[in-house]
């Protein structure tokens, strides 16, 4: 089936010729809200790995995760070139001195063709979107910056430790250091309607950001949404109401914006609900056949200006 958006998969191969594949690294970084800088315990809905890749060897060091990763990858689809995907936990969150080093690793290898870069707005001073500004001089640089939702009493509610203003400033200075820039959101979070979701989504499409990740809610093991879950206090969304939405956002979204991901997956070692997260790709399917039932596709209901007053975050 064809896909009725723009994909990240596809925006690589325009930028590089061919296919690139990411490889995800655990750099040893924490958060603001796990240290006590903005809160302890972190998101209540991430785990011990902090959103980090099953596939990471957290026992060996950032240079040979790569050089793994680029062997695994490269034998699985024949690949010849790689982004180095800084993923777990707040990637800019340290000195310049101690990210320059973690960020020059990437760099010592041919095949890798740049870096990305997932992080908190938070952790955006300017000194660190200056040096990100640096090497986007001499390399690929992708920035992701998770704001999950645009309303502050949801980001109370699941421990966040940042506003939604904070991210739309964010955004506003790293714009102007003219890097690439996505977003990741969570449907389903505690308390938030379907219209809230959206409105998420209207505000970051009034944004000229690059790309959007788009997940569901899944419950982790480990995490403190686990026994509200196990509780009964916190339902998950289903799936053709996750499909629902996620084509609502993508006709509100514009038809040039990038399309990281639509459906969070995981194993069910780590992932208690629910339980269509283990089927991506039909779920994936789902998506795409709503939009071709509706005749419509990616950007068919973006008016720019077009957020209302629900969140009430100025961008």
């Amino acid at each position: 089936m064809t896909e009725p958006y723009r994909s990240f998969n596809r925006y690589l191969r325009d930028r590089f010729g061919e296919r690139v594949y990411r490889i995800p690294v655990d750099a040893g970084f924490t958060c603001p809200n796990r240290d006590g800088v903005r809160a302890f315990g972190g998101c209540t809905f991430c785990d011990d790995r902090g959103s980090g890749a099953p596939t990471i060897d957290l026992s060996v060091s950032v240079r040979e995760q790569l050089e793994k990763g680029m062997r695994r990858i490269g034998k699985r689809y024949r690949a010849r070139k790689f982004l180095a995907y800084y993923q777990a936990f707040s990637n800019t969150y340290a000195p310049e001195g101690v990210l320059r080093t973690i960020y020059d690793v990437a760099l010592e290898f041919p095949e890798i063709e740049g870096i990305c870069i997932g992080t908190r707005p938070d952790c955006l001073e300017d000194n660190i979107l200056d040096l990100l500004a640096e090497y986007a001089e001499k390399t690929f640089v992708w920035l992701e910056v998770g704001l999950q939702s645009a309303f502050d009493q949801t980001l109370e509610a699941i421990n966040r430790g940042h506003s939604a203003k904070e991210f739309f400033d964010a955004v506003r200075r790293a714009r102007k250091r003219d890097l690439l820039l996505a977003t990741h959101l969570i449907f389903g979070l505690p308390g938030e309607t379907d219209e809230m979701m959206l409105e998420t989504v209207r505000q970051v499409a009034d944004t000229d950001i690059e790309g959007i990740k788009i997940h569901q809610l899944c419950i982790y093991k480990g995490t403190p949404m686990e026994m509200d879950y196990r509780l009964g206090h916190l339902p998950v969304l289903d799936e053709d109401r996750y499909v629902r939405l996620v084509a609502d956002a993508l006709e509100l979204i514009p038809e040039d914006m990038v399309v990281m991901r639509l459906v969070a997956e995981g194993s069910q070692d780590e992932i208690i609900a629910p339980a269509w997260a283990f089927e991506k790709e039909r779920i994936m399917d789902k998506i795409k056949a709503e939009l071709q039932r509706r005749g419509t596709r990616q950007g068919s209901r973006y008016t720019p200006g077009s957020k209302t007053e629900l969140a009430a975050q100025p961008v």
